[in-house]
């Protein structure tokens, strides 16, 4: 496994900027033998959730994060500052789901309340919700890289210790390979910064695009974006900069040739180490409340089998016709693999409850009238076999957005558990496994 992981990455979702395909990266990441990526994009986390999604279901550690933009004033105060800039570059990585969250509330904030041009963040917000993030110097156009540009090296070094302060060891100087004089500077007196303050430093490319013969269409994009054309030699451009996802060698090559040390790309795979990806997003999760009042087994799937097998015998006074039956097994399946079990049981318990407090409850609406297990857990008072109602529309398996993903051992359940048929010896169904 090569020793560089990239944390500094624009997607399609930094508009009209990166033109990098959530959808791709994952895929690319792994030809290049590397474990993990970022995702920065300008000033929104607007990809994270579809970004988190393609690398978890191609085994590439997702790192979500956003290269913000920062204004050393209020940002409620629409003005530019002493260098004429109206905002700088900070990129933000989220360490864990709380870091999250709070990426979330800055972006959200930037867009709602700082927006001068750009959705900006202001010191203020970061006081607030800088917990569980990690920060880096960001690219030539931070307000230390500007600084450092005006060889106002003092301001650059107070600006530095500011971040450290709000972040403490969670702040990183961030080194870039470009083959620019103003990139070569601003490496250089970052490089004695972080030697003299002990900060550690990473190696980043800036990527804008993925294979370095994208640069062409990068290009494009950049036109469209400020309304000009290939032709127009005053256009905004990359120029030679080639920003593109670099594998370890090419990282390393182009580092030594910069003067910059090796400690810059391993420190990128010790910090993307930091990052407890696993836990994005898990506040998000369908989290349904448990069934725990059970009668006749010990876990809900075999509680609702049961008991609702036990009541549709009860309706008819006799074995059920083969048509419900089937129908029954069938839809018990489906509930069973879409996490529904504890959902049917509380249902009928709270309408089992409501009727016998003579709360008038209706007999049923919408899609959950096709379902027969509901009607046997006499949540519905509607026969959906008898009036020929689909329980597809209410659950099916098939559907893109299913409401519960399991955990392994859950799907290890269901695959071996135990089907309860209508046993021999008795005449109605049982709890038994024959």
């Amino acid at each position: 496994m090569n020793d560089f992981v990239h944390l500094h990455m624009h997607t399609e979702y930094s508009l009209l900027d990166g033109i990098n395909k959530v959808s791709n990266i994952p895929t690319h990441i792994a030809s290049l033998n590397q474990k993990a990526v970022a995702i920065t994009d300008h000033g929104n986390v607007s990809g994270s959730y579809r970004f988190y999604k393609e690398c978890k279901s191609k085994g590439i550690k997702p790192i979500i994060g956003m290269e913000a933009y920062y204004t050393i004033e209020n940002r409620l105060v629409k003005e530019k500052d002493d260098l004429e800039k109206s905002y700088y570059h900070l990129v933000l990585l989220a360490m864990n789901n709380t870091g999250l969250k709070n990426l979330f509330k800055l972006s959200t904030f930037a867009y709602t309340e700082g927006m001068y041009r750009k959705p900006r963040i202001d010191d203020d917000l970061l006081g607030q919700y800088s917990e569980g993030i990690i920060a880096t110097t960001a690219c030539l156009g931070s307000r230390i890289s500007q600084l450092i540009l005006s060889n106002n090296y003092k301001e650059a070094e107070y600006v530095l210790d500011h971040h450290r302060n709000l972040f403490d060891k969670r702040l990183l100087i961030e080194l870039q390979l470009h083959d620019d004089p103003e990139q070569l500077k601003v490496n250089k007196a970052l490089l004695e910064m972080a030697n003299r303050k002990n900060i550690s430093t990473i190696l980043t490319n800036d990527c804008h695009y993925t294979n370095a013969k994208d640069k062409y269409f990068h290009e494009i994009a950049l036109c469209m974006q400020t309304k000009t054309t290939l032709s127009d030699e005053k256009r905004f451009t990359f120029g030679n900069i080639d920003v593109h996802i670099a594998n370890h060698d090419w990282m390393w090559s182009k580092a030594q040739a910069c003067g910059i040390p090796y400690e810059a790309i391993s420190n990128t795979s010790h910090l993307a180490d930091m990052i407890d990806s696993d836990s994005y997003f898990e506040d998000r999760k369908n989290r349904y409340p448990q069934y725990k009042s059970f009668k006749v087994s010990n876990n809900s799937w075999d509680e609702l089998e049961i008991h609702c097998k036990q009541k549709l015998f009860n309706k008819f006074g006799t074995m059920p016709p083969e048509e419900y039956r089937s129908r029954i097994d069938y839809e018990l399946q489906i509930i069973k693999k879409m996490g529904f079990s504890d959902y049917m049981l509380i249902v009928a318990d709270f309408l089992e409850g409501a009727r016998d407090r003579n709360v008038y409850v209706g007999p049923g609406r919408g899609s959950a009238a096709g379902s027969l297990v509901a009607y046997a857990l006499d949540i519905t008072k509607v026969d959906p076999v008898k009036y020929g109602l689909l329980f597809e529309r209410f659950l099916n398996y098939g559907r893109a957005a299913r409401p519960l993903v399991f955990t392994k051992d859950q799907k290890e359940y269901i695959k071996e558990s135990i089907q309860h048929k209508h046993c021999s010896t008795h005449k109605a169904p049982c709890g038994c496994s024959s």
